[in-house]
């Protein structure tokens, strides 16, 4: 039996790069720092937060936490999540004078319509996050998923006393890369074929929901899941001024049933990829 850690620069458990959240379970409105704690708790994980991974060595990995202090943990086998970041791409105009910079930020993501003005956590809104992802100033140019700048993080920013960012990114590959995807491809097709002149399809996280199904141990009888919904990605405090969230439309629940999703979802996502008939059906 393996003992397992659980290294992140999260703030708090459940965190998920949201800022975390209320969600419904059992009739009950708990915050995820319970639910994922209970769940680490529940299966033996032990968890290390607030922590910036620094060095990796064979069997060794060093950290440093939000107070400064830098500690060590060995290990038999290690799965690491490097930073998000671009692939670095360089951007030239017709002249060979470089614009990177007015396609890319200094992580190599590209701006689209967001709001990218430095401001102060405290405010951050909804109506910062993009809407149709074309950059605003090339407009044949899009970036949808993983590509796109977000103007900020949700979960909110904090240094180390060294001085080291430790907070997670916002989450935006699977299902919110799907419907944002969908989305661009949309505009694209009717600016082609139709005559638009603008994007014709929108798809804001701060009004996008998401699923997720995590696992949690296998067993087609035994098996366990734990499945979680949001609405929206983006917390709106303007909207919904107590949590952030429609908390009827965010809730968590683990258990069998979960895994059997999971199981479902695997195979319709590999049939719709397969474009087999009535795949379009398929939601996201």
């Amino acid at each position: 039996k393996a003992t397992l850690h659980w290294l992140s620069n999260e703030y708090e458990a459940g965190d998920f790069g949201m800022g975390g959240m209320h969600l419904k379970r059992g009739g009950y409105i708990t915050h995820s720092k319970i639910f994922t704690e209970s769940l680490f708790a529940e299966r033996g994980v032990h968890w290390h937060l607030r922590a910036h991974t620094t060095a990796v060595e064979p069997g060794k990995v060093h950290y440093e936490t939000l107070d400064g202090e830098e500690h060590e943990l060995a290990f038999d086998f290690a799965m690491l999540i490097p930073p998000f970041s671009g692939v670095g791409l360089k951007a030239y105009d017709r002249k060979g004078e470089e614009i990177t910079d007015r396609l890319f930020n200094p992580a190599g993501f590209m701006l689209v319509d967001g709001d990218y003005e430095p401001k102060p956590y405290e405010e951050w809104r909804a109506s910062d996050w993009p809407r149709t992802y074309q950059n605003p100033h090339y407009p044949n140019i899009f970036a949808a998923g993983i590509a796109f700048a977000p103007p900020h993080p949700i979960s909110k920013p904090m240094k180390s006393a060294k001085g080291t960012p430790i907070f997670p990114t916002p989450p935006r590959t699977g299902m919110p890369s799907a419907m944002i995807g969908k989305a661009v491809v949309a505009s694209i097709r009717d600016m082609l074929k139709r005559g638009a002149t603008e994007p014709t399809h929108t798809a804001s996280m701060a009004e996008m929901g998401a699923a997720c199904v995590a696992s949690a141990g296998a067993g087609f009888f035994s098996g366990t899941a734990a499945s979680m919904t949001v609405y929206p990605i983006v917390p709106d405090f303007d909207r919904y001024p107590e949590y952030g969230r429609d908390i009827d439309l965010t809730f968590g629940e683990l258990g069998l049933a979960g895994h059997w999703i999971k199981y479902i979802l695997h195979v319709m996502f590999l049939y719709k990829a397969r474009l087999r008939f009535g795949w379009s059906l398929i939601p996201e």
